[in-house]
């Protein structure tokens, strides 16, 4: 029994001894505080930085906040004192963590930093925060319940140099949309005859006492028309890429002059279609979308008839 007191009085008395002298250089700083002698405060509080003891730090940090002064003197000093407060702040010391808030926005024993400053902020916030007891383990309801993507429709104005009216609509979801498309460029001149590259008709419906004159390159139009459907695939957010196809033509028509042979004045003119230069039948196409915004679109691709020529594709419109 008295081996086991003597134990308990080495190892008490020594820690008594040791918490006595952390108090008495706390004491001292105080006293010092009082009769605002702050050099000779500071002296005594730097004996707990040591210890990483919280008084001194505090009290150390209060001298550097009022008193300019004493700061050019201070500055290795406090960057002691930042190094114990990030241990503690790791232990989750919420004093600890007040302080360095502090170091951090006034910049005390280091440079300022909202970004760390904010940082210890947000980490004092969910240590105080009172925790979220875990959801319950549903894999099945979630999977049945997780909505899907709303499909997104658009429409828009779609141009080409040979069809500038036309007319696009369409629908895209997660992945993978369609669309489908129309466009002419309004002209629906009749014409009842043929012609070639050369200038030649090669079909002349007129009367039998009629001649004619062919102004093969001095008047010409064009009807052109396609209707096109096909696939829209969502690269990204914001580009689009689509491809289709369907049905088209397009019709190169000459004006050629004829005339009585009884009566030259008497005079009328045709239409001849250049059959060279004119393609009926598949329609392909090929458009990259970019999508500005939540809502508008521009577009730019190409399309042919029949592959036999290449017309620009040109888009705007709008998502909803």
């Amino acid at each position: 029994m008295r081996r086991i007191w003597i134990g308990l009085i080495c190892i008490v008395f020594p820690l008594a001894l040791w918490a006595q002298q952390r108090a008495e250089y706390n004491r001292k700083g105080d006293e010092a505080m009082q009769r605002q002698d702050y050099s000779d405060a500071k002296m005594w509080y730097e004996e707990g930085v040591a210890d990483c003891d919280a008084y001194s730090i505090k009290q150390l940090t209060t001298i550097w906040l009022e008193q300019k002064q004493m700061r050019p003197s201070m500055r290795s000093l406090m960057t002691k004192c930042l190094n114990c407060l990030s241990v503690r702040a790791t232990e989750e010391d919420l004093e600890a963590i007040d302080l360095l808030i502090v170091y951090y926005t006034e910049g005390i024993g280091t440079q300022k930093s909202e970004e760390l400053a904010s940082y210890w902020q947000t980490y004092q916030q969910n240590l105080l925060a009172p925790p979220t007891p875990p959801e319950p383990h549903r894999v099945d309801t979630i999977a049945i319940s997780t909505p899907r993507q709303r499909m997104e429709f658009f429409v828009g104005y779609a141009f080409s140099t040979e069809a500038p009216y036309g007319l696009t609509f369409g629908g895209v979801g997660t992945y993978i949309g369609w669309y489908v498309r129309f466009k002419t460029n309004m002209s629906f001149q009749d014409y009842s005859d043929r012609c070639n590259d050369k200038g030649e008709i090669i079909n002349f419906s007129g009367a039998n006492n009629e001649s004619y004159t062919l102004t093969t390159g001095q008047k010409a139009q064009k009807n052109t028309f396609a209707g096109t459907a096909g696939l829209v695939v969502k690269c990204t957010p914001w580009l689009y890429l689509s491809a289709g196809v369907g049905y088209g033509e397009r019709a190169l028509l000459y004006s050629f002059t004829t005339h009585n042979y009884e009566q030259y004045e008497q005079s009328r003119e045709l239409w001849c279609k250049n059959m060279d230069s004119s393609y009926t039948g598949v329609a392909a196409e090929a458009d990259a979308m970019v999508k500005l915004g939540d809502h508008f679109f521009l577009s730019a691709g190409g399309s042919t008839i029949n592959f036999k020529y290449i017309d620009l594709n040109a888009g705007i419109g709008v998502f909803f």
